[in-house]
């Protein structure tokens, strides 16, 4: 066997100690403090992330329990109410028959079990007192329609008159398709 002099042990020792040194180093302290560096760096993130995932719950709660309420408003409403007809009735009970120019369903789809209906009404020749009275007695809270837009324009002809443009919505239940 070979004989080491004191020197040359005491370096080898070393170059072992060194080395062990190093592996423990790179391969255990190095790897957790870069895991905890991006940790560090990524909890806040998450944080944030989860804060702006419980505010879209509580919006789709609130979101889903609204449709709740409106789908039981849909079926509390009268089975035989039609907009159309409503409108017409409106129109006449306010005076407005000879002023309204257009009066058009305007057709929608639905993939759900509640189908929108759409109507467009169009007048010329009214005063705003009007306009607003129609439009306070189309809001009636017993009846499930809303106006959708509302567009008002000067009368070219009389400055005392305006043309509107109203676009009504309300809800009914689809019918049930066959298999």
């Amino acid at each position: 066997m070979m004989r080491l002099t004191r020197r040359e042990y005491g370096l080898t020792v070393g170059g072992v100690v060194l080395t062990l040194g190093w592996a423990i180093y790179a391969l255990g302290l190095a790897p957790v403090r870069e895991r905890i560096d991006t940790l560090e760096r990524v909890i806040p993130q998450k944080r944030t992330e989860l804060d702006q995932l419980r505010v879209k719950a509580r919006e789709y709660t609130r979101l889903h329990e609204d449709i709740g309420h409106l789908r039981a408003r849909i079926d509390s409403q009268d089975k035989a109410f039609e907009l159309l007809p409503f409108m017409e009735a409106l129109v006449a009970q306010c005076g407005l028959t000879q002023n309204v120019t257009t009066m058009n369903p305007v057709p929608t789809q639905s993939d759900t079990d509640v189908r929108e209906v759409v109507l467009d009404v169009e007048m010329e020749n009214v005063t705003l007192r009007q306009l607003c009275g129609f439009v306070e007695k189309i809001q009636a809270p017993n009846t499930l329609v809303s106006i959708e837009r509302l567009t008002i324009k000067k009368n070219p002809t009389d400055p005392n008159q305006v043309d509107s443009s109203i676009e009504l919505r309300t809800f009914k239940p689809a019918p049930i398709r066959g298999n």
